[in-house]
Order: structure tokens, then C-alpha cells, then sequence
């Protein structure tokens, strides 16, 4: 059994499946979906990771169900976790996508040793 939620990725995997910018990759207990070798989006247990710039992450840690990203290796100031209370709604859901697709596609690429995103 996975250490992640699996009903997120499948919704995630719905919403990217004609995607090709995004390549998706397991690891350490979780799911990443990377975009020029960036971490774009992602699963940590049942929460959604959005990598969505550091000033509207800032903005949006006053809502309820939107927190701070602080993984075991330090904080990340242009990431947030986004409860399922907010992503199960499809709308919402799009919107982080969008929101971490324009700003991750900003950033400059990185090692690229990933496999495409699969459904």
C-alpha cells in the first residue's frame, strides 16, 4: 500500500493526462510531478504539494486548509500543502495546476532523469 494517497493521484493523473510538459516520478514516499526537472506539483501523504511562487503562496497560507511546505530538508517558501478539503473540488483543483504549471515553467531546468507521465 502506498504511503501517499492514491485518490489524489488518479485525480492529479486525470487532470494532466494530456500533459506532456510533465513527467511524474515515485520517490520517497510519495509522487512528484516534475516540469523541466522542477518539482511542479505533488502528493506528500493525503495532501497536494503546488509549487506556486512565493508571494501568492504567502497570500494563501491565511486559508484554512493551505500551509507551509516544510519537508525533513528545510522550507521551501514558493511551495505550499493543500488539504483534500480544497482539491477535491475540481475547480479548485485546476487551479493549483495552472498556478504551478506558469510559475514552475518560469523557473530554469534542471537534471531531467525522469520517466513521461504515465496514466
Amino acid at each position: 500500500m502506498a504511503d501517499y494517497s492514491e485518490r489524489l493521484e488518479d485525480l492529479l493523473d486525470h487532470h494532466l493526462i494530456a500533459n506532456e510538459e510533465l513527467k511524474k516520478r515515485k520517490e520517497g514516499g510519495g509522487v512528484g510531478y516534475l516540469l523541466n526537472g522542477n518539482m511542479c506539483l505533488g502528493i506528500y501523504e493525503d495532501m497536494l504539494v503546488a509549487r506556486i511562487g512565493e508571494s501568492l503562496a504567502e497570500k494563501l497560507l491565511s486559508q484554512n486548509g493551505v500551509h507551509r511546505y516544510l519537508p525533513d530538508k528545510g522550507l521551501y517558501e514558493d511551495l505550499v500543502m493543500v488539504d483534500e478539503s480544497i482539491y477535491e473540488h475540481s475547480k479548485a483543483l485546476q487551479k493549483f495546476i495552472d498556478k504551478s504549471i506558469a510559475y514552475t515553467r518560469q523557473l530554469p531546468p534542471q537534471n531531467q532523469n525522469t520517466d513521461k507521465l504515465k496514466s
